[in-house]
């Protein structure tokens, strides 16, 4: 698996680090390096994202929240909305 939040002591670009272990990778979780959801933060998703599109990944992606504040239903609408956008600027 591939966890945004367990990533945030890598020295190594995180798009590198896809590259080089893709084979097995099946699972990616997102979510910003505090906690929230995609799209609360100033995470810059895009280069992982964009490696996994280079490399065809079709496994899944989750959603992965330790802050549930906003509620369950405004964070999947902007989650969603944000990695929507984002897969249009791929």
């Amino acid at each position: 698996m591939f966890d945004f939040h367990n990533t945030a002591d890598e020295r190594e670009p995180l798009d590198a680090l896809v590259k080089r272990h893709f084979g097995y990778i099946r699972h990616v979780h997102v979510n910003e390096m505090d906690g929230r959801h995609p799209g609360t933060g100033t995470f810059d998703f895009r280069p992982v994202f964009q490696t996994l599109a280079g490399l065809k990944y079709s496994r899944w992606v989750s959603l992965e929240v330790f802050d549930f504040k906003p509620g369950a239903v405004q964070i999947i609408r902007e989650a969603m909305q944000f990695l929507e956008n984002l897969e249009e600027k791929l």
